[in-house]
């Protein structure tokens, strides 16, 4: 059994302490749906253990001027009962609500998904597909923000400094007329991890131009990336067919340089293709908010 120093703090001032005094020896508890798994199988043995769950600052949604901060411990049932981001952000409660069961959704959080950087998460690709950012902060340094696309590196791994806390995401409100839409396949209906998912966010001129897109794929590459040469075909056109047609064997085409071949490419390629023109298509008739 491992043997490890355990604190849970009231305060930020006193979490941003504990970790700049200890860094890479401690780790950080929110949810624990990946952590406390890691412990037990022994894949870490960190010498401190900081719980942030009692920390106030870090919890709840806020709706500020033009943007929306969700604290870093905001589970994933909070986000999905949150009126702000059901009015604001449908795609980031469509991909909470697709985490996990009820278990893992009460207790998973916004925070974990983005620190973990699993290459199947649901809510990180929603993120990096409207262009969130990470307020972090340290004892040394106080508050700084950051893109979200800029710190993930690699699967499991991010740029965020060990003496750095996540402590909250925040998103800019859209702009009128912002659709989104989100699916994503697992290998069962419930308590799966995703085999793909797809976030994508876009707003049309008042001719149906295409004036706005984002599209972030999940579970296909080794981080959440936005696709920039599919965007760029249908920036400033008129959807059609075709022209949804040609942006999924452009998608494809850059998933699979990206990743490369892999035994499970065979079937993700058509069904990445699939689920990318239901979305588009399902975006394009909605309603613009």
């Amino acid at each position: 059994m491992q043997s490890f120093q355990f604190y849970s703090p009231n305060y930020l001032e006193d979490a941003l302490k504990y970790i700049a005094d200890r860094k890479q020896t401690c780790r950080t508890l929110a949810g624990g749906t990946d952590l406390i798994p890691m412990l037990k199988k022994e894949e870490i043995r960190p010498d401190y253990l900081l719980n942030i769950n009692e920390v106030g600052e870090l919890k709840g949604v806020e709706d500020l001027d033009n943007q929306v901060r969700i604290g870093a411990t905001t589970t994933f049932t909070e986000m999905i009962e949150s009126e702000t981001l059901n009015r604001f952000f449908p795609l980031l409660v469509n991909a909470a609500a697709s985490v996990g069961g009820p278990q893992i959704r009460n207790r998973g959080t916004i925070g974990g998904n983005v620190i973990t950087n699993g290459p199947c998460a649901d809510v990180l690709p929603g993120i990096v597909a409207l262009d969130g950012q990470l307020e972090l902060q340290s004892k040394q340094d106080g508050r700084r923000l950051v893109s979200v696309a800029d710190v993930l590196v690699t699967a499991y791994e991010t740029s965020i400094r060990s003496d750095e806390l996540l402590t909250g995401i925040l998103i800019q409100k859209p702009v009128q007329g912002t659709k989104s839409g989100f699916e994503k396949l697992g290998r069962r209906n419930a308590m799966a991890k995703a085999r793909l998912n797809l976030s994508i966010a876009l707003r049309q001129d008042p001719n149906g131009t295409i004036s706005a897109v984002s599209i972030v794929p999940g579970a296909v590459m080794p981080v959440a990336v936005r696709m920039n040469d599919v965007e760029s075909m249908l920036l400033g056109r008129k959807p059609t067919p075709v022209l949804i047609q040609a942006a999924a064997d452009k998608l494809v085409e850059v998933v699979v340089n990206t990743a490369g071949i892999r035994w499970s490419s065979e079937y993700k390629v058509p069904v990445l293709k699939n689920i990318f023109k239901r979305v588009m298509w399902r975006v394009l008739a909605e309603d613009p908010q």
